[in-house]
């Protein structure tokens, strides 16, 4: 189906003829709309019975999506037909740029193709968009489309005209700083002596052979944030109104892209500094903490004397809670390396089964505590490439986790299973559980679930935020299924894995 178009005609009475060749036109192509939006090869959209004339008149649209007049009497009707176009194209070009912005936070991928959009839209020979340094007062070239080989390049030249803005003579200057508005030069010749240019702009418009620009300023609220260009080299060209909308139209949305990207940028910066401060913090609290954990270690073994009922309740709750502090400084300091990119990972062949093993004994007196048992049903004889260090410490976390919220004389589920070498382990536990309402909280950093029982457990909140980053970096899989009171089933899968002895699965 066409879509309808509504075609105003400056007489009152539109000629029979040019309805005519309007229906002829539109008749003779395909799927316009789609046409449109995918500037496909055009051979197959076009009818075989269409004279050659026809023909080379219906592939105008293709080539540049604009029409020609066959015959001097359609004049009017094709300028009004490829004012259509335009329009159409703008909306389009709106639309891509809005939701690259939405998409991506590459700016310089979505700058490269934007200048490519706007340049073949408004018919350039060159378009190019300059980010604004307000400490050096000056505009520095991010991305350009030239329309072939032959047109100079902007990046060829030190000294352009918004290299030195001291260098703008003062009407332009006003234009595009003071009022924020697009400088527009039909004729640059014209412009020189009029404007008495500066003998660098003479020399930067000789030299690029520039004969018509728009210089668009890209503001923000007001911040003047970049500039984009259009300009003419082969030919002067009076710039129509339809060109200016366009290039406001898609600044707008450029600016906001520019405006996300520096934010981000600032957000980045803020978060790798927070995260090397506390990493500084950890370390001076751990070396204390480790002479407080020692010291009463060595106190509780009775070595240096016998000790009464109640030193060695004061001293064991030195120890449990100079360990638990500990805990969570190692948890923050973990994660702040991650955060910052200062963490690397020690790739080693280990045998999965006797690191996970270790990791049970470790955490055999807690679960002991709570008469909770805890089985392994682990696959034979796997071997992983992994970092075994911090593979511990995945298990420790989620183990632990297991044994924390699955209530006394429950039961934990340790499986393996081996499959084109990756190994993935499974911890299920006959725990608490979680609600539907929360599982999209789980791996959230800092986030302890709101339960009268989640609330009696310690911790800061970063271990399975820190589990996740630690198996994502070994390029691996979590995840978990749970339901509230019928406990839990995390699992995660790792790569690298080979099963030695026996045939792999």
């Amino acid at each position: 189906m066409f879509k309808k178009i509504k075609i105003k005609l400056n007489s009152s009475k539109p000629e029979k003829s040019k309805i005519s060749s309007l229906k002829t036109v539109f008749g003779k192509i395909r799927y316009l709309d789609f046409i449109l939006e995918n500037n496909n090869n055009e051979s197959g959209y076009i009818n075989e019975s269409l004279e050659e004339k026809e023909k080379e008149s219906i592939n105008q649209i293709y080539k540049n999506q604009k029409l020609v007049a066959v015959h001097k009497d359609h004049k009017e009707l094709t300028e009004y037909i490829n004012k259509i176009f335009e329009q159409q194209e703008k909306e389009r070009l709106v639309r891509w740029i809005v939701n690259s912005i939405r998409e991506s936070l590459d700016l310089d991928e979505v700058l490269e193709k934007t200048v490519e959009q706007i340049g073949r839209l408004l018919y350039v020979d060159r378009c190019f968009v300059a980010l604004y340094d307000r400490n050096t007062e000056k505009f520095c070239v991010k991305n350009e489309f030239r329309i072939n080989e032959n047109i100079p390049s902007i990046f060829n030249f030190n000294d352009h005209l918004l290299s030195e803005l001291s260098e703008l003579p003062k009407s332009w200057h006003e234009e595009l700083f003071i009022n924020k508005n697009p400088l527009i030069i039909n004729n640059c010749e014209e412009a020189a002596i009029e404007e008495d240019l500066s003998e660098k702009n003479k020399i930067f418009i000789g030299a690029s052979k520039l004969k018509s620009f728009i210089i668009l300023p890209l503001v923000h609220q007001g911040e003047i944030l970049g500039a984009l260009s259009v300009s003419q080299i082969n030919y002067k060209r009076k710039w129509e109104n339809n060109h200016i909308e366009i290039l406001h139209d898609t600044g707008s949305q450029i600016a906001i892209a520019i405006r996300q990207a520096l934010l981000y940028t600032k957000v980045q910066e803020t978060t790798k500094l927070k995260s090397a401060f506390l990493a500084n913090m950890s370390h001076e609290f751990r070396t204390p903490l480790n002479a407080i954990i020692g010291f009463s270690d060595m106190l509780l073994s009775e070595n240096f004397g016998d000790l009464n009922e109640k030193q060695k309740k004061f001293l064991e709750n030195i120890f449990i809670s100079g360990s638990h502090l500990l805990s969570l400084v190692n948890d923050i300091l973990d994660h702040s390396k991650i955060e910052s990119g200062n963490i690397n990972l020690n790739y080693e062949f280990f045998d999965a089964n006797l690191a996970i093993s270790e990791t049970v004994s470790i955490l055999k007196d807690i679960s002991t505590k709570k008469n909770i048992s805890i089985k392994e049903n682990l696959a034979e004889n796997i071997i992983i490439n992994a970092d075994i260090i911090r593979f511990k410490q995945i298990m420790y976390n989620l183990l632990n986790n297991a044994i924390k919220f699955t209530e006394d004389d429950g039961e934990i589920l340790i499986d393996s299973v081996f499959y084109n070498n990756n190994l993935k382990i499974e911890i299920k536990d006959t725990g608490i559980g979680i609600s539907a309402k929360d599982k999209n909280k789980i791996f959230q950093k800092f986030t302890q679930l709101d339960s009268s029982y989640t609330k009696k457990q310690e911790g800061s909140g970063l271990g399975l935020a820190l589990t996740k980053k630690l198996v994502e970096m070994h390029k691996g899989q979590i995840d978990f299924d749970s339901e509230k009171g019928k406990g839990s089933k995390f699992w995660f899968v790792l790569p690298n894995a080979k099963q030695v002895g026996l045939n792999s699965k």
